[in-house]
């Protein structure tokens, strides 16, 4: 039952009826329909039932409905007509009307105010009936009509279900909540279980177990079951009879055929598979019915029908794959009609484009290294077992041409390779990966880049020496540099020339140091090139030393040399550019130990140093602490590991702190400034005290509260994230604009366990801009989309495209999607 009474209440109370009193509709009319339960709805949606009645009481009905539009609910509430429905006067009730006394004014009136009302007129047995009328239409409108109104909109919410759309008591619940403003726990249950199967008793309604109740539509088969004019025409041109061939077989004109199924056709009831397949069949171009009939599961006759009533779309039904829903069986029956499957990527994809099928199938089983032997044997036995067409088979040769054409895989040791989405890579890794490539003439093995450069290896999800050599080759043109033999290259020379050279510059050298220097400097592995060096170079090599015989110098020459040797410390091809404008020979003549110490210069690696420095890390720091403030201008010199060594030592230490980009203040400045290195210590230990997570940032720090006496100096924020960044419980991950730290003691750390750490701080799964926002306004860790993406995507995260969040795992995505369906 209603716990109140609600707003269109009186729209289905029959005594309402009596309000129009009021506007000259006799009392004999009115009771009349109110004995036969007409309800003011009823004039208002033109009901079935009036329908009916406005045959025999034409005029009536239309008298009601002109003066409708002057009833509504503030007049009905305060109308005193309505006294009529208790069987009070006309007299009685114009006697309230003269004196403006309204039907709300009687729950409160005594006689006492009636009687001042009126004129102070003596009426109290009128009064006496009016209020007794009064009492008795409260009762009448307080009738329970949940049924009446009930009924209405549920009827008028069903007449408008598509065919096949299933509604369950629950979710008619709801949309009586909002057709009647009720709350959802005042609508009245059983009356809308009472319609449903009063509805359904009458074949209005089905009703399916798990699914619920629908419009009861005619069917197809139905139609065709029934008698009909031109049936045997409509039914011949399903059959793919034209309109020629039948009037040649009646004998009448191809135009007669047409009007007389134009006729037929204009006159077919509402058909449920017509108006379900209505938007499918318009969309897409359904020209094959048996891929139809076997995707829906309908007879033949159904896609004729449709094909003579509905223009079929232009779009390819393959376009219908993620549009439409579909099951995964309907899909497949798309798919194997079009030789075509969905790819790794969610993409529709042709089986006759041999590179994508190698792909797909590699992201499925090559996510880590395999032979082409093995790819071969697991890849073919998918085809066979699949039935897919024979061309698609894997032979060595086929295998490995495609694996070194595709971008979507990279070649590890032994020739094996693994599945590996270049296309992905982050525009600023590539950036960083050419920028390794800046090295001085020579030869290289790529374990040195690998090894010295492990956090962007981790981020690139790169394993070995082996896979940056395949990924350098694959993606990264440098001009200059040669990816010869896995996992060598070339700097702006050849093999032979490179050792040649080295034989002349650090002659004489035994050759284990030999090897260790080429190791230490170049990453060659000392076992190959110790057995090149007995097989090709035995001409240099005497009594395990290597000698050369080096080129006569005049006096002349090492005065001229030592006149232009202005610096403490060159590259060795500074040096050979600088002397070479002037001698002739010089490589062979000067650039070695021999030579270069009689002008008071050592080989240092890739330098050639003053004797004044022991080292070239010596030389890097006294020039970084030579003034109270030092530029790194970013020269050849200022990216060598020397310098790049001494500069992290001196920051650590802090002997020199960071203020901008490339420009440090030494220690001796800051003491200037009255700011020892016993605050700046003080000052790490506070920041690093004060953050209770796991990983933070400077910005996280200033959103927490830390504050700090030494910020008062008003450095810019670089000053202070550098001071914390030296202190040596803390690792560290630079990112575009900030510091990433951790107190945790482990190796170096990667964006990929910041953002799983925020993911599980967080509660998985994760909104994607609340946790690129989340990270950029409490961490200040300004990533782009794309960056943070791709981390993602490279890690055992997954990214959920459709509703744009983040899980911890795939199967975490799948646990969460799969307990919602259950």
């Amino acid at each position: 039952m209603l716990q109140q009474r609600s707003q269109f209440h009186y729209l289905f109370n029959p005594y309402t009826l009596y309000c129009l009193l009021e506007f000259n509709i006799s009392k004999s009319h009115i009771e009349k329909l109110v004995a036969e339960e007409f309800v003011i709805n009823d004039f208002l949606v033109v009901s079935e039932k009036l329908i009916q009645m406005q045959m025999k009481k034409k005029s009536l009905i239309q008298k009601v409905i002109d003066v409708l539009p002057e009833l509504n609910e503030a007049v009905y509430e305060q109308s005193v007509y309505k006294l009529g429905a208790a069987g009070l006067s006309s007299v009685n009730i114009q006697l309230l009307v003269d004196h403006n006394i309204t039907y709300l004014q009687l729950e409160s009136m005594t006689y006492d105010i009636f009687f001042e009302c009126i004129g102070r007129k003596n009426k109290k047995a009128s009064f006496e009936r009016i209020k007794e009328a009064y009492k008795a239409c409260e009762t009448l409108f307080q009738l329970d009509i949940s049924h009446k109104m009930y009924n209405f909109h549920l009827l008028q919410y069903c007449d408008q279900l598509a065919p096949r759309h299933y509604v369950t008591v629950e979710e008619l619940r709801d949309v009586l909540s909002a057709y009647i403003l009720l709350p959802k726990a005042e609508i009245d249950v059983p009356c809308i279980e009472q319609f449903l199967e009063k509805k359904t008793a009458e074949n209005y309604l089905t009703y399916a177990p798990h699914l619920g109740f629908a419009k009861k539509y005619k069917t197809v088969k139905a139609f065709l079951a029934s008698d009909f004019n031109e049936k045997d025409i409509l039914i011949r041109r399903m059959n793919g009879e034209t309109l020629q061939e039948i009037g040649d077989s009646l004998g009448v004109s191809r135009e007669r055929i047409r009007q007389k199924e134009a006729k037929v056709l204009s006159r077919l009831p509402e058909l449920e598979e017509i108006i379900y397949y209505k938007d499918v069949f318009e969309a897409y171009n359904w020209n094959d019915e048996k891929l139809f009939s076997a995707v829906y599961d309908e007879s033949v006759e159904v896609y004729q029908l449709l094909s003579l009533t509905i223009k079929r779309g232009n779009t390819s039904v393959l376009e219908a794959l993620g549009k439409l829903t579909l099951t995964d069986a309907q899909q497949s029956i798309i798919l194997e009609h079009f030789d075509c499957y969905i790819n790794y990527e969610q993409r529709v994809m042709s089986y006759n484009n041999k590179m994508t099928f190698f792909e797909h199938l590699m992201f499925h089983l090559g996510q880590t290294a395999v032979s082409n032997e093995e790819f071969i044997e697991v890849a073919n036995t998918y085809i066979a077992e699949h039935q897919l067409n024979p061309s698609l088979v894997f032979t060595d040769r086929s295998v490995l041409g495609i694996a070194d054409r595709s971008q979507k895989n990279i070649r590890t040791k032994s020739n094996g390779f693994r599945f590996y989405d270049t296309t992905k890579i982050d525009p600023e890794a590539f950036h960083q990966l050419k920028e390794l490539l800046d090295l001085d003439p020579g030869v290289y093995n790529m374990s040195k880049l690998f090894k010295e450069n492990e956090v962007l290896m981790d981020e690139l999800n790169i394993d070995s020496e082996y896979e940056l050599h395949n990924l350098y080759k694959k993606c990264i043109e440098v001009e200059g540099v040669t990816f010869t033999r896995m996992p060598e290259f070339s700097v702006q020379t050849t093999k032979d020339d490179f050792l040649k050279n080295l034989f002349y510059e650090l002659a004489p050298i035994t050759i284990e140091e030999f090897l260790a220097y080429v190791e230490a400097n170049y990453g060659l592995r000392q076992d190959s090139l110790y057995s090149l060096l007995y097989n090709d170079y035995l001409e240099f090599i005497d009594n395990n030393e290597i000698k050369v015989d080096y080129a006569e110098v005049s006096e002349e020459e090492y005065a001229l040399v030592s006149s232009l040797l202005k610096h403490d410390i060159y590259t060795v091809q500074e040096l050979i550019t600088l002397g070479s404008e002037h001698i002739e020979n010089f490589k062979e003549k000067f650039v070695n130990n021999q030579a270069l110490m009689k002008l008071s210069y050592n080989l240092k690696g890739l330098f050639v140093l003053h004797h004044a420095y022991a080292s070239v890390d010596q030389y890097f720091t006294q020039l970084i602490l030579k003034n109270e403030l030092f530029k790194n201008s970013r020269t050849h010199h200022f990216k060598t590991n020397h310098f790049l060594t001494a500069l992290y030592d001196l920051e650590k230490s802090l002997d020199v702190v960071k203020i901008a980009p490339d420009v440090y203040l030494t220690n001796r400045k800051l003491q200037n400034a009255g700011v020892t290195k016993a605050e700046l210590v003080a000052y790490r230990n506070a920041a690093v005290e004060f953050a209770n997570i796991p990983y933070f940032t400077y910005r996280y720090l200033k959103n927490e509260g830390f504050q700090h006496e030494i910020e008062d100096y008003g450095f810019d924020e670089i000053f202070y994230e550098r001071i914390i960044w030296s202190h040596p419980q803390l690792r560290s991950l630079h990112t575009r604009k900030c510091t990433i730290f951790t107190k945790q003691q482990t190796k170096e750390f990667t964006l990929k366990e910041v953002i799983e750490w925020l993911l599980i701080q967080n509660g998985e799964p994760i909104d994607f801009d609340v946790l690129q926002n989340r990270m950029q306004n409490e961490f200040g860790i300004d990533v782009k989309r794309d960056k943070v993406m791709y981390v993602i995507q490279n890690s055992t995260m997954y990214y959920s495209k459709e509703i744009n969040k983040v899980y911890r795992s795939k199967e975490a995505f799948y646990e969460t999607i799969y307990s919602k369906k259950g």
